[in-house]
């Protein structure tokens, strides 16, 4: 058995996970796989959340802790394990890092949305929220497109700015700006990608304030959190969501569809998109949500063990 450490899971092509994440569409077109319930675990303030998925070769379960109180200690509040077993054995192949797989698999989501729907001549974009999804989702939103310059938004500055120097070392043809407000990035981005926690939105707007961009939304996945003003979803073209059960969990859709902002027939899955591409005409406006999914975590983490297996990454463990 393998473990793989952050180090590892980071070290691989992000091609390869993005295309690890548009198999996962496919199994769902297909429907190629089994995936129970999301199961909930509380124990006072603190929650376990196990992810089970099964499809082909393997099978893969994902184990969250929740622990509020841990940030008084300044440890994390989220911590995770990935562990892939095989689907005709049940015998385990690998455990990985659970937060760096799931923040690269986020990552490719929000890369996809902006392969599918974003026009490919996009110049300007945006980032709000700079903690470890909004560094993962631009690495992946410049994986994707030809960006010239990048807009970084965050409550705390200086969090913005962190990241900014990250994305630096790596980026050197892009211009990196920090944004005062998150309004003045959407004011100057063709595309914006939200990777907050918020319960209101984080900038306020009319639908003429927002047609003909592409909003890519990954943070919101209950119900209370919402990350965009009815003006976004109100003003799509048309609305994609990565899984059906999304219109409940997140409050970027089931807040506009209780108030009657739009009709459930305006949310269509992207799946389709990936296997059927939409026109990315200018004149369009996408709105695109995640709310993420076990298969996606299956998918990749399978990507990990058999990529990883012939770079030779990974710890061997005796079990």
């Amino acid at each position: 058995m393998r473990f793989f450490n952050k180090q590892a899971i980071e070290s691989l092509d992000l091609k390869d996970i993005q295309k690890s994440v548009a198999h996962a569409y496919s199994l769902v077109l297909d429907n190629a796989f089994h995936m129970p319930d999301r199961m909930h675990v509380p124990q006072a303030e603190n929650t376990l959340l196990l992810m089970p998925c099964f499809s082909g070769d393997y099978f893969a379960t994902k184990l969250v802790s929740v622990f509020p109180g841990a940030a008084a200690s300044g440890l994390p509040v989220v911590n995770g394990i990935v562990v892939l077993a095989d689907n005709h054995t049940g015998a385990p192949l690998a455990i990985m890092d659970g937060a760096a797989l799931t923040a690269q698999r986020t990552g490719a989501v929000g890369g996809l949305a902006v392969a599918y729907l974003a026009p490919e001549n996009v110049h300007t974009a945006g980032i709000i929220g700079a903690g470890v999804q909004g560094l993962s989702q631009a690495q992946f939103l410049l994986f994707n497109r030809k960006i010239s310059t990048l807009w970084v938004a965050d409550l705390h500055q200086a969090a913005a700015r962190a990241m900014v120097e990250i994305l630096k070392k790596s980026h050197h043809h892009v211009n990196f700006q920090v944004a005062a407000t998150a309004r003045d990035l959407v004011d100057a981005c063709q595309v914006v990608i939200c990777a907050t926690t918020s319960t209101q939105p984080v900038f306020d707007a009319e639908p003429e304030d927002v047609k003909g961009k592409t909003f890519i939304s990954i943070g919101s996945f209950t119900p209370k959190m919402k990350e965009l003003p009815d003006a976004v979803i109100a003003a799509a073209d048309a609305v994609y969501v990565d899984t059906p059960f999304a219109a409940q969990e997140s409050g970027d859709i089931c807040i506009p569809l209780k108030n009657r902002v739009i009709s459930r027939d305006k949310i269509q899955p992207f799946a389709q998109v990936v296997r059927h591409p939409v026109d990315t005409g200018h004149d369009k406006t996408w709105f695109f949500k995640s709310v993420g999914m076990a298969l996606f975590d299956l998918t990749v983490a399978s990507a990990v063990f058999t990529l990883g297996k012939e770079k030779d990454l990974g710890q061997m463990l005796e079990v």
